[in-house]
């Protein structure tokens, strides 16, 4: 449940500029109840519920300490909870995190793995997304914001559809549509320079919620069990 927290706090509170008191409470609510009907996994999970709920509500000095972090090790998220276990809280209530980047710094912090970015950029090629043929390593660098040049959209709307199957399956961030139209990596199917949020939502409202076309089951039979493979692990690590 740390490390999911950790997961949530490095998207929502770093990318998104989430209030911290807001992330923490959401964190919390949405944690409280278990579907576990024996009662040692009752008891273990409102143990550790009730841990990260003193935690986060307790210890915001450690939580921007460590959760500040690009990224966190095992052994950091041991000495986080032996720290909470045995010290008091300075007599700052917390470290000041740096200011929120700029969306034209952030990438869609993907946690996608190799063999996911292989699948989808097939998926991607196979439904045309783009006008040009993609591999891992094309799909990884648009992830991260790292395209040398950008790519051009075949069809605007299955771009929508893509990225919005991702975030939704939680395996990109929430503000992708900001994100895209900031690092201006795609260029719009109509030829008319990159495609911006306000193009993007616009293409995201144009489909329809009565069937999905071919290209559209396409990129669901790809995403999908992609997705939930890592609410599975989510799960697992609560």
């Amino acid at each position: 449940m740390l490390r999911e927290a950790y997961d949530l706090y490095q998207v929502e509170v770093v990318n998104q500029g989430k209030l911290y008191q807001r992330y923490a409470d959401d964190f919390v609510y949405s944690h409280e109840f278990h579907d576990d009907l024996d009662a040692w996994s009752k008891n273990e999970h409102q143990k550790n519920y009730r841990i990260l709920d003193s935690l986060l509500s307790n210890r915001r000095d450690l939580i921007e300490l460590f959760f500040n972090k690009e990224n966190i090790s095992e052994s950091e998220l041991i000495e986080l909870l032996h720290l909470f276990n045995t010290t008091m809280p300075s007599s700052q209530n917390f470290i000041a995190r740096s200011k929120v980047r700029d969306a034209a710094d952030l990438n869609l912090c993907s946690c996608l793995n190799s063999d996911d970015l292989i699948a989808l950029a097939n998926c991607c090629n196979e439904a045309q997304i783009f006008s040009e043929v993609i591999d891992s390593t094309d799909l990884s660098s648009l992830l991260d914001g790292k395209l040398s040049q950008p790519l051009h959209s075949r069809n605007n709307r299955l771009v929508a559809f893509f990225f919005d199957q991702l975030s939704l399956h939680n395996l990109i961030i929430r503000n992708w549509q900001n994100v895209i139209a900031h690092q201006k990596c795609i260029v719009s199917s109509t030829g008319k320079g990159v495609l911006t949020q306000r193009s993007l939502s616009s293409a995201l409202y144009s489909i329809s919620d009565l069937e999905m076309s071919a290209q559209e089951k396409i990129i669901d039979e790809a995403v999908h069990p992609i997705g939930l493979k890592y609410q599975r692990k989510r799960n697992s690590d609560k």
